[in-house]
């Protein structure tokens, strides 16, 4: 075999390219905080058993393991954690805001941190386009929604913590 296809340091895990981090401020809801923390430990338990384990195939995850360890090492180290607002009157992070559309549909979304948002969950990251249609708006307000599939009007008719 061509020595051009054998990695000279075969036996040390490649390290792979850190994962991209938004360069806006990373807010984070407290339930947020607390899941990602949980996601860590996790992380970090799998990679020592990843180091212990004599099997090749699944020592070839460790360079993934390492890297998200590290993505989520440094997204909790750079949170903003946001406390929860008791009686929002507007749309604030971390509020539930229901609304509807011009045809009548009811929509309900959580505003919450890049790394938590979730639309199957109804959980928008803040940075959103429907989430900045909605930031400061207020019961009774209308926004327009700018989407791809073109802009819908909205209407808030609820704002819960």
């Amino acid at each position: 075999m061509s020595r051009a296809f054998v990695k000279e340091d075969s036996d040390q895990p490649e390290r792979l390219p850190d994962r991209p981090q938004s360069t806006l401020p990373n807010l984070m809801t407290p339930a947020g905080r607390d899941a990602m923390a949980e996601r860590l430990a996790e992380l970090e338990q799998e990679r020592t058993a990843l180091k212990a384990s004599t099997d090749l195939a699944e020592s070839s995850r460790l360079p993934v393991l390492e890297r998200d360890i590290r993505y989520y090492r440094a997204r909790l180290q750079s949170a903003q954690v946001m406390p929860a607002v008791e009686s929002p009157q507007s749309v604030v992070f971390g509020c539930e805001v229901h609304f509807i559309d011009e045809q009548d549909r009811q929509y309900r979304y959580r505003i919450v941190g890049e790394d938590e948002a979730e639309i199957a969950a109804g959980k928008i990251s803040w940075t959103s386009p429907l989430a900045k249609a909605l930031l400061g708006k207020q019961v009774g307000d209308e926004a327009t929604w700018t989407r791809p599939a073109g802009n819908l009007d909205i209407e808030i008719t609820a704002i819960e913590r």
